[in-house]
């Protein structure tokens, strides 16, 4: 469907959608944006923040576990741990998928790769599912 500048302007129910790779500037352009009074919804936010968090929380108590120190706090519940992701700040959801290689140089081997892979693709559908929600919302 053509439209017109006009037409958009005038529209009481726009929606602008940013797509591009990482560092084009989709962010500081939303925040921009939500400034002037637009709702801002960031897939990889809600990825990080409600699809991903359960097992990327795993993954961190699952290495503290190799600690006594830490394996103990964790039982005894002295400690919580919480994702501390936000809409400027995606490196929680980043560090998980990690990348594949070597695992003495940080590296994930290619079936855990795979799997977070799988997992990071479900958890993408997911979240495009709720931008009609989240329309609705804004």
């Amino acid at each position: 469907m053509k439209s017109s500048a006009r037409a958009f302007r005038d529209n009481p129910h726009r929606a602008v959608t940013l797509l591009g790779m990482s560092g084009v500037g989709k962010t500081r352009l939303s925040q921009m944006l939500a400034k002037s009074g637009w709702f801002h919804y960031s897939g990889d936010y809600r990825i990080g923040s409600h699809y991903l968090d359960e097992h990327i929380l795993d993954e961190v108590k699952h290495r503290m576990m190799g600690d006594p120190f830490l394996r103990e706090l964790l039982r005894s519940s002295a400690i919580k741990i919480q994702n501390g992701v936000t809409i400027t700040n995606l490196g929680f959801a980043s560090s998980f998928l990690s990348k594949l290689g070597d695992p003495d140089k940080g590296g994930l081997p290619l079936r855990e790769f795979k799997r977070r892979q799988r997992l990071h693709r479900e958890a993408e559908i997911a979240a495009m599912r709720d931008v009609p929600h989240f329309i609705d919302r804004a």
